[in-house]
């Protein structure tokens, strides 16, 4: 988090940093990481292989050990094109973890995915700056109001 906070202090300030790291020490997180998972790791939209707008293969795996969810938020974050609520909802709407549903643990799982990937951003894809900027505060918006 540090050399986030060192890429991003300029874009985004103290104060972002200090709502992400209190994000990371919640308490709720817990609740979903009890039990790790082998991850694929890398699973963001540019390793998917389609055919026929059909997902056909996933390559490029960085297998790593963690939260179910990492794969899914570095999936939904990997591309700047629809980061709405409406299509992480509509994902998550058929998820299940140990028989309960996701709530408000989701939401901040994904700023701090969305966090760690504006830090990316700024040095892969800085075109894609904006768009992910927006989307930040979009979704802080969002978590302010659950």
């Amino acid at each position: 988090m540090t050399i986030a906070k060192e890429i991003l202090d300029s874009y985004l300030g103290e104060e972002e940093f200090n709502f992400i790291l209190k994000l990371v020490k919640s308490e709720k997180r817990n609740i979903l990481s009890k039990e790790s998972s082998l991850l694929y790791g890398d699973c963001g939209i540019h390793n998917f292989i389609f055919d026929d707008g059909k997902l056909k293969g996933v390559i490029d795996p960085t297998p790593v050990i963690g939260n179910p969810l990492y794969d899914l938020i570095y999936a939904f974050c990997s591309s700047p094109d629809d980061l709405t609520k409406e299509t992480l909802d509509s994902v998550v709407s058929h998820l299940t973890i140990n028989n309960s549903r996701i709530h408000e643990v989701l939401y901040e799982e994904l700023l701090i995915g969305l966090y760690l990937r504006l830090k990316s951003c700024i040095k892969h894809h800085p075109d894609d700056f904006n768009n992910y900027i927006r989307a930040w505060f979009y979704w802080k918006d969002i978590f302010k109001n659950i």
